[in-house]
């Protein structure tokens, strides 16, 4: 039987507190898949308002300019949720591979401080991303 402080393959971490991180990608997973959905919903009802409009009169620039602006909001929160979704992605496959928690540059074990802040991190803090 493997105490806590067993590590899991490469991972510095034990089985359980495997668990945990990996609870936390599935939460935070929900969360970008719910955030993306929402933003592209947003976007849809923003094109259709607009052809509604569109038909019936003339659109002030300040208007379309402040839609323009809105559209790119929702266009940027999908991009960062989708990034979010790929380093997700990364880390529970990391889990499954047992490399979970290695740094990718130095191969020294991620602090687990960060990896409850960012359970995706695959670099320790100061190295860039």
């Amino acid at each position: 039987m493997a105490t806590k402080e067993t590590p899991v393959e490469n991972s510095p971490f034990s089985e359980e507190e495997l668990e945990h991180f990996k609870k936390k990608l599935l939460e935070e997973k929900e969360e970008a898949e719910k955030n993306i959905k929402e933003a592209k919903e947003s976007l849809e009802d923003i094109n259709s308002d607009f052809d509604d409009e569109k038909s019936a009169q003339d659109h002030h620039h300040g208007d379309l300019a402040t839609q323009e602006d809105t559209k790119l909001t929702y266009l940027t929160a999908i991009d960062k949720n989708q990034e979010k979704l790929d380093k997700i992605t990364v880390a529970l496959d990391r889990i499954g591979t047992g490399n979970y928690g290695i740094c990718v540059e130095t191969g020294q074990p991620i602090q687990k401080e960060r990896l409850e802040a960012m359970p995706y991190a695959i670099r320790s803090v100061g190295v860039k991303e």
